[in-house]
């Protein structure tokens, strides 16, 4: 699915991408996504547990740019809840949150010390 391809910035510095070489996988996700989320299609387990991550990380926009947020969050929360991977992902979020915030004050305190 990806192609890898290497070269040097500025002459110097060798610098590897890997752009898409096949988009094929990711149009037939989105199709699945788009008929789940906006078509109300009745989602497998693999393709539930892709929408619960993707609303407890709050990328509803990548997954459907076209479409007002609020439409798109309600129908993911829909198919989301009682999905394990959803409630862990959102706990992660938080905790590292809360730990950027610890150390934004911190850091803050320390330069004003």
């Amino acid at each position: 699915m990806l192609a890898e391809q290497q070269h040097r910035a500025l002459g110097l510095f060798p610098t590897r991408r890997h752009p898409e070489a096949d988009g094929a996988p990711e149009r037939e996700l989105r199709q699945r996504l788009q008929a789940v989320v906006l078509d109300g299609a009745t989602p497998d387990e693999r393709t539930a547990g892709l929408i619960a991550l993707i609303h407890a990380a709050k990328l509803h926009r990548l997954a459907c740019p076209d479409v007002p947020r609020k439409q798109v969050a309600d129908r993911m929360a829909e198919v989301a809840s009682g999905q394990w991977a959803a409630e862990s992902v959102r706990a992660a979020i938080r905790d590292v949150q809360a730990v950027m915030a610890a150390v934004a004050v911190a850091a803050s305190v320390t330069a004003g010390s």
